[in-house]
């Protein structure tokens, strides 16, 4: 069901294409998908399932990561426009019926839009749930027997963007620094096996405090408590949790050298980013540092194999590092270039429908 009046006053202060309320009586489901920019292709982007306070908050956030999905897409050289969808988490999802129930209702609004937006997995859902969802429409990815759960190649640009990080901005090599990691989950969990692999003492914290000690004692990292985490001593902060952890007041007692993490929208606030430019701190755009993973999406959506995915993940950790050495050469911030980099490629792809060429 679309709510115009919503939805129009949802978008007032966002660029988007279009935001549609998604919800089914009979189930339950509430949510909404947000579509941001399809200039260079489909939007696509997770499907997201958590609690929010209300259909707002929810369609805020979807709003927000619609955005950055357009600027991961763009930054990942890949010709997919930028999309969300998030679910509402009433405490009734782990019911497996009505799990099925609720992803079947989605998929039935999901194919109405016609392939303008192709879902995937995100915080909250699994590739089952994506093969859930293919029952009903074809525009769904990341299913286990197709593309599959994108954390490694996640973790894989992360990793990268830190080691490049490092290198640049400290002029050492990671096992002579101190790595912080916030979200101890698929991705989080793979990241500080690489970290700890390459060397790195790793100290990390999760919500599920169960978690962080399991992956701890399975690598050798030290699990923390989560309260503080932020302003813990580290050279390097890795936020691989939900957005919006680094809040202005943060910034102050933040004791890193650099940050860069697989969450979304890290920043409480994007004006964050210069208060942190203002203390020395290299930020590494979150939609640079982790872009893996929707690359490992777009194989199964753009029907590439698995040489062209790894093919296509080296070039964007080569697009980091020449972001990050760019930086470090010109003084300029890696937000500030990364940007210019997403809006090359909209330019492009606005000429090119207007000539006709696309």
């Amino acid at each position: 069901m679309t709510t115009p009046s919503a939805s129009t006053e949802l978008n007032r202060e966002f660029d988007h294409e279009e935001l549609v309320m998604v919800k089914d009586s009979a189930t339950g489901l509430v949510g909404c998908v947000a579509i941001h920019s399809t200039a260079l292709g489909p939007a696509v982007g997770g499907l997201r399932l958590s609690s929010y306070p209300g259909i707002s908050a929810a369609a805020t956030d979807a709003l927000r990561l619609s955005r950055a999905m357009t600027f991961k897409n763009a930054a990942a050289g890949l010709d997919l426009g930028g999309g969300k969808a998030v679910l509402i988490d009433d405490g009734r999802w782990s019911d497996p019926t009505m799990r099925t129930a609720r992803l079947h209702a989605f998929a039935v609004r999901l194919d109405r839009l016609d392939g303008r937006y192709i879902t995937a997995e995100d915080v909250g859902t699994t590739p089952l749930d994506m093969e859930t969802i293919a029952d009903i429409t074809p525009h769904v990815s990341g299913r286990p027997a197709a593309s599959g759960d994108p954390s490694a190649a996640t973790a894989r640009t992360v990793f990268a963007a830190i080691a490049t990080a490092v290198e640049l901005t400290l002029n050492t090599d990671l096992d002579a620094v101190r790595v912080g990691v916030l979200g101890a989950g698929h991705v989080g969990g793979r990241l500080v096996r690489l970290l700890r692999q390459a060397g790195a003492e790793v100290i990390l914290s999760d919500i599920d405090t169960q978690r962080a000690l399991d992956v701890a004692n399975d690598t050798g990292a030290r699990a923390v408590p989560l309260a503080g985490f932020v302003t813990q001593p580290m050279d390097v902060f890795a936020p691989c949790a939900l957005g919006g952890v680094l809040r202005a007041e943060d910034v102050p007692q933040l004791r890193c050298r650099v940050i860069a993490g697989a969450a979304n929208n890290p920043l409480a606030d994007p004006a964050v980013a210069a208060t942190l430019d203002a203390r020395g701190i290299l930020y590494v755009p979150d939609f640079l540092a982790n872009n893996g993973g929707i690359i490992n999406v777009a194989a199964e959506v753009l029907d590439f194999d698995a040489a062209e995915l790894n093919l296509r993940i080296d070039d964007a950790i080569g697009r980091t590092r020449a972001v990050l050495t760019d930086a470090r050469d010109s003084g300029r911030t890696p937000l500030e270039l990364a940007l210019e980099l997403v809006g090359r490629r909209l330019e492009q792809a606005r000429i090119s429908e207007l000539s006709g060429t696309r």
